[in-house]
């Protein structure tokens, strides 16, 4: 027989426990609905400003995505290296617009576009690009933290980075337009950055006229990078990979892409 203080201990103790899950529970539903935290660098037409209509087409589809599985997004500038520390750590959910290789140990989503990495210049230089010997002799802008090739020219960067060096690296949200007004302005011979990029950037200062391009590196696919402290990653994964598929059959992709003057990256 159980003495009355035993079962008054016993009740206690399942009600200790009952509420010790629902708190867990609680916990859970309140981490589910968390909005999904993405960020990259100001990197358009793949990610664009927050406040702008048109966000970017990878935060377009993204949006989409996260709402099939009822979640918001959260997504804002933030320096890329930064972001790519940040998405290690767990700080933030996801990075936009990452290559294989700089996002190697994090959770990547299928292809959601093509990077292809040109060289430019103004109209009065007759350089072109003709393999890493031809960047000796002149000082070359590039992005700190971006990703060209995942071979010569990211180590050339890397290696010739440095006050009174070959390179110079620029940081910060709006680092891809600072690069194209040094080049304009004469502080460095040639810029590398994305093709799209570039000519959506180059537009929007109205100087598509006084950029040239020199040479491009091979297309490397792009994808979200998310973090593998996030429980759902895999998840979103998943929502996009399915989102991105009812977008293509639906006609839809192709209205978005051509917001910003691009095609589906796909045949």
């Amino acid at each position: 027989m159980i003495e009355p203080v035993s079962r008054q201990l016993l009740a206690r103790s399942l009600l200790l426990g009952i509420a010790s899950a629902m708190l867990s529970v609680w916990a859970a539903v309140d981490a589910l609905a968390d909005p999904v935290r993405l960020r990259a660098d100001y990197w358009c037409p793949y990610n664009c400003d927050p406040g702008e209509e048109y966000p970017g087409y990878m935060i377009e589809i993204a949006r989409r995505a996260m709402e099939r599985l009822g979640l918001e997004t959260d997504y804002q500038l933030m320096p890329w290296d930064r972001a790519m520390s940040e998405v290690r750590d767990g700080r933030i959910d996801g990075a936009v617009g990452a290559t294989a290789l700089e996002a190697d140990g994090l959770v990547l989503s299928d292809p959601l576009g093509l990077d292809t990495d040109c060289f430019f210049v103004t109209p009065q230089s007759d350089w072109r690009f003709k393999g890493i010997d031809s960047l000796t002799g002149v000082l070359l802008g590039a992005v700190s933290g971006y990703t060209h090739d995942e071979g010569p020219i990211d180590a050339y960067i890397v290696t010739h980075d440095r006050p009174h060096g070959r390179v110079t690296t620029t940081t910060g949200d709006d680092a891809s337009s600072r690069n194209i007004r040094l080049l304009l302005v004469g502080r460095v011979d040639v810029i590398l950055d994305s093709k799209a990029v570039v000519a959506m950037e180059a537009a929007r200062q109205g100087q598509a006229k006084n950029i040239v391009m020199a040479g491009c590196l091979e297309a490397l696919p792009l994808h979200i990078a998310f973090s593998p402290k996030y429980p759902d990653s895999a998840k979103l994964v998943g929502a996009l990979r399915e989102e991105v598929a009812e977008l293509r059959r639906s006609g839809r992709l192709a209205e978005i892409l051509g917001h910003y003057g691009l095609e589906d990256w796909q045949p």
